[in-house]
């Protein structure tokens, strides 16, 4: 049975068909449609890995600016001539080695996650601006757009199906391995989680490369699908990474985690943007009504608790 959490996403998701339908029977065209299933895939893959992190009380800002750089790097590795499973290749292992660093700041310098991510976000971001001197660069490479927006089975995108791989990895990870337990232990209390015995370290070290690797790859496949790379890849999307996370049911207190909750908040807010956009909604409204949702999902999340926080949560 699906949780309270997902059910309402679920329900809410429904409301949004049909209110856009309504306004306009275009929401329901099948390149709409795709377009929906391409943007929340992508999203549903940082989401998931954003979802471990926060489980375990923590937060990484500098998703955005990773998705960022893995797909400039992959941009010119593909120009330089390497073959396209070698660019993934090393785009993945960016992403987790960047994650890692993050990890190392946390555990090795005892900084808090919010802050260690906000320093490494503007660093990879001036990186990136000097690999490529604020300029784009071109991907021509359809391969590997058909690895994105290709059709499997004539009519389901080939990125729904590297987010479901994803989210079947990232499931197994956090429900059936000791490490998932660990890392919703250390949400609900690192004290605990200590005296029980648990490798905090280690289990900080393996959540941040895993979404570091999950943030190269929404960075990869965002490239593929516009055959191109420049430093707006990723742009805030850290915040809707939490966002996905928290809307799906996932609270930033820590200690649980909701992966079916992000997948259905990852397709309720692409599919509001794409309304938006078939509704002929100026842009320029898309974060209020975004930000909007997410203050109402904290709030939710804040009566669910039943607590009444003091001052600010450092994670």
């Amino acid at each position: 049975m699906l949780g309270a959490e997902s059910a309402a996403s679920v329900i809410a998701l429904i409301a949004v068909f049909v209110i856009f339908t309504l306004l306009n029977p275009r929401f329901l065209t099948s390149l709409n449609i795709k377009g929906i299933v391409v943007s929340a895939s992508i999203s549903t893959i940082t989401g998931l890995g954003m979802t471990l992190i926060i489980a375990m009380r923590a937060l990484d800002l500098s998703v955005g600016s990773i998705m960022g750089f893995s797909a400039i790097v992959a941009a010119q590795l593909l120009a330089a001539g390497l073959p396209l499973w070698l660019v993934i290749f090393l785009g993945l292992l960016i992403g987790a080695g960047l994650g890692l660093g993050n990890g190392v700041l946390i555990v090795v310098l005892g900084l808090p996650s919010f802050v260690a991510t906000l320093a490494t976000l503007s660093m990879i971001l001036g990186g990136e601006l000097l690999i490529t001197h604020g300029e784009t660069v071109t991907i021509h490479s359809p391969e590997f757009g058909r690895l994105v927006i290709g059709d499997v089975l004539g009519y389901i995108p080939a990125a729904a199906l590297v987010a479901l791989v994803v989210f079947g990895i990232v499931w197994i990870v956090f429900y059936r391995m000791s490490f998932g337990r660990h890392v919703a232990a250390i949400g609900g209390d690192i004290g605990a989680a200590i005296g029980a015995g648990i490798n905090v370290s280690r289990i900080t070290l393996g959540a941040f490369t895993l979404i570091g690797l999950c943030a190269a790859l929404s960075g990869l496949m965002t490239g593929a699908e516009l055959q191109n790379a420049d430093s707006t890849i990723g742009a805030g999307s850290e915040l809707t990474a939490i966002a996905v996370v928290v809307i799906g049911g996932t609270s930033l207190m820590g200690g649980r985690g909701n992966l079916f909750g992000t997948v259905c908040a990852a397709v309720l807010l692409a599919s509001i943007k794409a309304g938006l956009n078939v509704a002929n909604v100026s842009s320029l409204y898309e974060d209020l009504v975004f930000g909007s949702i997410l203050i109402i999902a904290l709030m939710v999340d804040g009566l669910r608790r039943g607590t009444r926080r003091k001052g600010m949560l450092v994670v």
